[in-house]
């Protein structure tokens, strides 16, 4: 059975509570929530959740298998768009770039009319009602 990202951290949280309470630091499941979002970049856990929910359908199950390149920087990711092509997808602090197979994958078809009015940088896309219609149609 395949776990979300979000569970995975729930599983990890608790694991880092026992650890702590075995090593004499008892925590609280709270704060062992908020250790994990601060390493992952995070101000809180409640941020860390908000945007693995909103990012998750960007990288479903199988994602893998399809090409992509992955960034922690916008700005070089940017770049590599401009000087390369494709598109550029936000996932957590990190960015990608895809091709259309990619985005095939997630249910979008090119011709898509939503597509066409969010272009090609996912991250700040030119009309943000079409982008959140897209993330609805991938969350099919």
């Amino acid at each position: 059975m395949s776990q979300t990202r979000i569970e995975s951290l729930k599983i990890k949280a608790k694991l880092l509570q026992k650890a702590k309470q075995k090593a004499g630091k008892p925590i609280q499941l709270k704060a062992a929530f908020a250790t994990l979002a601060r390493a992952a970049g995070f101000d809180s856990w409640q941020d860390l959740k908000q945007t693995l929910e909103q990012n998750q359908p960007l990288c479903p199950p199988g994602h893998s298998a399809h090409w992509k390149v992955w960034y922690a920087s916008y700005d070089e990711a940017k770049t590599h768009l401009r000087e390369h092509g494709g598109y550029l997808l936000p996932y957590l602090k990190d960015f990608f770039i895809c091709n259309e197979d990619y985005i095939r994958f997630l249910g979008i078809e090119e011709g898509d009319t939503d597509l066409a009015r969010v272009g090609k940088n996912w991250a700040e896309p030119v009309d943000y009602e079409a982008y959140q219609r897209l993330l609805k149609k991938v969350c099919r």
